[in-house]
């Protein structure tokens, strides 16, 4: 028997293609692991381009991140909201 990848979609039926699969829980485990790389929440500042999705974003303030950068106007909107 062979293990599946984390990343591996188990049905993909329901999924409409193209998708962007978003894996929450390794979300999570990476901003715990730039938190501890940064020392503090107070040494970060993320891109917001790196993922621009406002869920992400308020992942990220659920762990006490409060500042964040912005290329564009857009990205700048969303912050915002």
């Amino acid at each position: 028997m062979s293990k599946s990848s984390w990343y591996t979609l188990n049905d993909s039926s329901g999924v409409n293609s193209p998708s962007l699969l978003v894996y929450p829980e390794r979300i999570e485990e990476n901003i715990r692991a730039m938190i501890s790389i940064a020392g503090s929440v107070l040494n970060l500042r993320p891109h917001i381009k790196t993922h621009k999705m406002a869920e992400i974003v308020q992942m990220q303030q659920r762990h006490g991140i409060q500042k964040f950068k912005c290329a564009t106007i857009a990205e700048a909107e969303l912050l915002g909201q």
